[in-house]
């Protein structure tokens, strides 16, 4: 998975220095209940969003604070 996802994230800096574009906006994260079926995509997009704040989420304790912001409900019992 890890993997896939690296190579996923490699594709698209490549398709992206291509095009020209600097930067790419993402769309923005819901915020995540628990659902097992969404669980695949939510960490998608954060694995995303990370990467895009860069700097800004350097140490891995930052990263595991921003993604807590967007955990609700059942998910933080």
């Amino acid at each position: 998975m890890v993997n896939y996802l690296q190579d996923n994230n490699r594709i698209l800096k490549e398709r992206i220095n291509r095009i020209g574009v600097v930067k790419v906006k993402l769309p923005l994260i819901k915020q995540f209940l628990g659902e097992k079926l969404k669980l695949k995509g939510f960490l998608t997009q954060m694995h995303f969003k990370v990467v895009q704040k860069g700097a800004k989420l350097a140490t891995l304790l930052d990263q595991v604070a921003y993604t807590g912001l967007f955990l609700t409900g059942r998910v933080l019992k």
